[in-house]
């Protein structure tokens, strides 16, 4: 009982933190607060970097030369802190452009020649089995459409953070990013069920949980792309 209260309580500060997150990027960007709250905006734009960078450290073997960078970080945001204020809105748009591009770049090196496309890799992960051409064929363009997606994200990220309003970005990047996300996930597990309705039924999730929780049990199918 007392882990699934923590569960609960765990699912829910992580719902808080999803919501609360780009409210508070949006108030930090796109009103008056950009300017009579620099420091709020700063505190908001690195928390996720900041976040990650402290996850790291509880996580890492090396943790006093993980504390030793944190120290190095801390120092350096107090030096350029009057600098981060004037910009932070930088800090924003690169960790949403440069987010999306990275992630484009993960699928697309996939699909170069004798790699495996990342979508099959994740299908065979979830199946445990060698896929059947047609299958092959779908998770290839899967791949393909969610490399265009996240560069089409980040390519409508730049052009609206450079020639667009900072509310216009900023309700982009903030309120539109993930539903986007969200739609995407939808509409691929329609086209699937449309074009492959034998297949058993699972969702690219199982297959990132798969491959996170077990990647040495993949099989070497690095030959099988198309």
């Amino acid at each position: 009982m007392r882990m699934s209260w923590a569960r609960v309580a765990r699912g829910l500060a992580i719902a808080a933190g999803a919501v609360a997150y780009p409210v508070l990027a949006h108030f930090s960007t796109a009103t008056s607060a950009a300017t009579t709250l620099p420091s709020l905006g700063v505190a908001v734009s690195l928390a996720p970097s900041l976040a990650i960078l402290l996850w790291l450290t509880w996580r890492s073997p090396r943790r006093l030369l993980m504390l030793l960078l944190c120290v190095t970080v801390a120092g350096l945001l107090g030096l350029f802190w009057g600098a981060l204020q004037r910009n932070f809105s930088w800090v924003y748009f690169l960790q949403h452009a440069g987010t999306n591009l990275m992630l484009a770049t993960v699928f697309g090196a996939t699909l170069l020649r004798g790699r495996q496309p990342l979508v099959t890799r994740l299908a065979e992960t979830v199946h445990r089995t060698r896929l059947a051409p047609e299958v092959l064929r779908y998770t290839r363009q899967v791949t393909l459409a969610w490399t265009l997606f996240f560069l089409a994200t980040a390519l409508v990220s730049s052009a609206l953070f450079c020639c667009a309003s900072m509310e216009a970005w900023s309700v982009f990047a903030n309120f539109l990013s993930f539903p986007l996300i969200l739609l995407m996930f939808a509409l691929e597990y329609a086209v699937r069920l449309r074009k492959l309705p034998d297949l058993e039924k699972h969702s690219i999730m199982d297959g990132v949980r798969a491959f996170w929780n077990q990647p040495a049990t993949l099989p070497d199918t690095s030959s099988n792309s198309h």
